[in-house]
């Protein structure tokens, strides 16, 4: 299985990308603000907000992205037809990124790697990062060894990635 990009939608998201190893990846945008960051091929979509579902899908498809991704939502609220996978997510929240790498693990990703998702600043509603961390810290022993960071708080957390834990 290819190693999976998450991707956010912090500012850092460009420089992550571009600084990445190397590698042919698979694609997982998490929510609304991040679909139509990056324009290639993305294989799936979580997030946290299910009502926002198609909204997400026309954002993407206005960008010009591919819309048939699968898509992950954290519960079986709504209608479960518009999610390929329901996960009830681990608790405390650790944001949509916490969300997308704990459906990676589950479909069996062994390599994750985590871009524009710092958790540090606020989001486009004010929102701070800071009080996702504790989702994060609570999981920790469930991620550490298949999940690395470019950037920021989580990348302190976990480590950056490079050619070796890529490769091992």
């Amino acid at each position: 299985m290819k190693p999976l990009i998450v991707i956010g939608a912090a500012p850092c998201l460009k420089d992550d990308m571009q600084n990445a190893p190397q590698a042919d990846y698979d694609y997982m945008a998490i929510g609304l603000d991040a679909v139509d960051k990056y324009l290639g091929r993305i294989e799936y979509m979580a997030t946290f907000h299910p009502d926002e579902i198609p909204a997400i899908k026309e954002r993407r498809k206005a960008s010009g992205g591919n819309i048939d991704y699968k898509v992950i939502k954290h519960n079986a609220a709504g209608n479960t037809n518009e999610a390929d996978y329901i996960m009830e997510h681990w608790r405390p929240t650790g944001s949509s990124a916490l969300l997308g790498v704990q459906a990676a693990l589950g479909i069996g990703y062994k390599k994750i790697i985590l871009c524009g998702c710092p958790l540090e600043g606020t989001n486009a509603k004010g929102d701070g990062y800071a009080f996702f961390r504790d989702g994060w810290k609570n999981n920790l022993d469930k991620v550490k060894d298949n999940v690395r960071s470019m950037s920021g708080w989580t990348m302190e957390l976990l480590g950056a990635p490079d050619g070796d834990w890529l490769n091992a």
